[in-house]
């Protein structure tokens, strides 16, 4: 009797279901597409691309939109082209009560600007994308030197996060120079030297002891007393002083 009775709901709720979606079907049917509008969300270090990039692509795409039954617009294949732009993390697209579509899409956070001694240049997301320059001229780190898409990617990038994330070395550290694959300097704003970092590992506890230094030393000694300031050893920093002219 029990096993009869759960069929029934079982059932019921099936066929509550089908009717439910042949419902939304049938009025998804009769809806149609007022047109679309472009929902830009900022990335961190504000966007690499304009609306007007992403309504290029939507054209190109020659896809129907205004005017069709919303259920006749291919808005996979919209997504699909749209995520082709380098530029773009995610995009999802979706409709308004007023069946206005939205195309709301997500760009990538550019993190560094790399420029190499082959002629290479580039932008690099958190998440390690490259993503062209294309005369797109964005407020991030510069790294520039002899170094690879894949050296970028697995050390120079930690070093621009942190660079990033931190004060006062967001504002103050301009330039990443790699000379070589264990010899990074970074290039400050403040003070008329250079910091040598060495080897691209322990940045957290390199930048904490320049810190230091920074407060019980510079301050009091000042800024433009030494031409290089190394962090390359463990517990100790070793510093050259300018020439005197």
């Amino acid at each position: 009797m029990k096993i009869a009775i759960k069929a029934i709901l079982l059932i019921a709720v099936l066929g509550y279901i089908i009717f439910a979606i042949s419902t939304m079907s049938s009025d998804q049917s009769d809806r149609i597409c007022k047109g679309y509008e472009v929902i830009l969300e900022e990335s961190e270090n504000g966007n690499s691309i304009s609306k007007s990039h992403i309504e290029n692509i939507v054209t190109k795409t020659n896809c129907s939109i205004e005017g069709v039954a919303i259920n006749n617009v291919d808005a996979h294949q919209i997504e699909s082209r749209i995520l082709e732009s380098p530029y773009v993390d995610s995009v999802v697209c979706y409709y308004t009560p007023d069946n206005l579509m939205c195309i709301r899409v997500f760009a990538r956070t550019p993190i560094l600007h790399a420029i190499t001694n082959s002629g290479d240049s580039y932008y690099m997301d958190i998440n390690g994308n490259d993503m062209p320059t294309d005369g797109i001229l964005m407020d991030v780190c510069l790294a520039t030197g002899n170094f690879s898409k894949q050296y970028a990617r697995e050390h120079l990038l930690e070093i621009a996060t942190y660079i990033n994330t931190h004060s006062p070395w967001d504002k103050d550290i301009q330039q990443i120079h790699v000379k070589d694959e264990k010899h990074i300097e970074l290039i400050p704003l403040t003070g008329n030297h250079t910091i040598i970092v060495g080897d691209p590992n322990g940045i957290e506890e390199k930048m904490n002891k320049l810190s230091i230094f920074y407060k019980e030393g510079l301050d009091k000694t000042g800024w433009n007393k030494y031409q290089t300031i190394n962090l390359n050893f463990a517990d100790q920093i070793v510093c050259t002083k300018r020439k005197k002219r």
